[in-house]
C-alpha cells in the first residue's frame, strides 16, 4: 500500500512540476514581450530617437515575438494570455507608430 501512495505522491508532483513548468514558460515570454513593449513607450515619450535605438527596439520585438509564438501553442496558454498579448500588441502597435511617425518623419 506504501508503494502505491508514493508511487502516486510522485506521479502527481511529477504532471504538477510539467503543468507548471509550461505556465512558467509562458508567463516568461508575455513578461519579456511587456518589457518591450514597455521599453518602445519610454522611446516614444523621448524628445529625439535614433535610428539605432528603433533597430535594437526591433531586434528585441522580433526574438520575444518568437518566444510569444512558441508558447501560444501550450495547452496552458489561456484565453487570458490571448488578450495579455493582444493588449501588449496594441500598446506596441501605438508606441511604434509615434516613433515613426511623430520622430523619425520630423527629422
Amino acid at each position: 500500500m506504501r508503494k502505491v501512495i508514493f508511487c502516486a505522491a510522485v506521479l502527481f508532483f511529477a504532471l504538477a512540476t510539467a503543468a507548471f513548468a509550461g505556465r512558467a514558460e509562458i508567463d516568461g515570454a508575455i513578461s519579456a514581450y511587456e518589457a518591450v513593449v514597455t521599453e518602445a513607450e519610454n522611446i516614444a515619450g523621448m524628445p529625439l530617437v535614433s535610428s539605432s535605438e528603433i533597430s535594437t527596439l526591433e531586434e528585441k520585438a522580433r526574438a520575444v515575438e518568437e518566444k510569444v509564438s512558441a508558447v501560444q501553442n501550450e495547452r496552458e496558454f489561456t484565453i487570458k494570455d490571448a488578450a495579455r498579448s493582444a493588449e501588449l500588441n496594441g500598446r506596441f502597435n501605438k508606441a511604434m507608430t509615434t516613433i515613426i511617425v511623430e520622430k523619425l518623419l520630423k527629422y
